[in-house]
């Protein structure tokens, strides 16, 4: 009786899912900022409603580009894959002789049930690249994918948060001024968007990218 009595008084509750981000969050303190740099941060209702919801386009599209793998954890895989290319050159050289064999192996496995002397002419007739040249120039290729990584990333944050956020503040004749200074407003977007020092564009760099933008 008791015991009835207790569980009435205290049913069983089900724990409530978790939003992706609670009220109060770091991120949400950043994009506090953002709109206070752009001097929206007094706003409210459906204006700052539509400004948080074009912010958080830009926010999902640079996130997405940004959660691929990055080519840095790759580079001790690349690095090792170019050790071999010597070596992998000689045995495509050894293997020239039956190239157009093996191209005609595939084509067979890719089409059973074609006519083998056609396709045999059709392989004889195209004009098949040298699969040495082919390891020669991927192994250039990935050479300069490894050189050029860190400018990659860089195109990335500019063509992904800086343009589109330079849009957004013409969009809304947000015009920098003393008072509210383009860098502190980019500033705050890429604190927002956790984007690395290395990867920010300078002072100057961002003024080059707004008159492009007005080209």
């Amino acid at each position: 009786m008791h015991f009835r009595a207790a569980a009435q008084r205290s049913p069983t509750r089900v724990p409530m899912a978790k939003s992706r981000k609670s009220p109060g969050s770091r991120s949400d303190e950043l994009l506090d900022r953002v709109l206070a740099a752009i001097g929206k941060g007094d706003s409210d209702g459906l204006e700052r409603y539509g400004l948080v919801a074009e912010l958080q386009e830009i926010e999902a599209a640079y996130s997405k580009r940004r959660g691929r793998p990055t080519s840095g954890s790759y580079h001790k895989l690349l690095r090792k894959f170019r050790a071999n290319t010597a070596k992998r050159l000689e045995l495509r050289r050894q293997l020239r002789p039956v190239y157009d064999d093996i191209v005609m192996a595939g084509w067979l496995r890719s089409n059973p049930n074609a006519d083998e002397g056609e396709l045999r002419a059709a392989v004889e007739d195209s004009e098949n690249i040298d699969p040495a040249e082919f390891e020669a120039n991927e192994d250039q290729d990935i050479a300069f994918f490894i050189d050029s990584a860190g400018g990659y990333r860089k195109r990335e944050v500019r063509k992904q948060a800086v343009e589109p956020f330079l849009r957004f503040l013409k969009k809304h004749d947000l015009v920098p001024s003393r008072k509210l200074p383009l860098n502190r407003m980019m500033g705050a977007l890429f604190d927002w968007l956790d984007i690395e020092r290395k990867l920010r564009p300078a002072d100057t760099g961002i003024r080059t990218i707004a008159r492009d933008l007005k080209r």
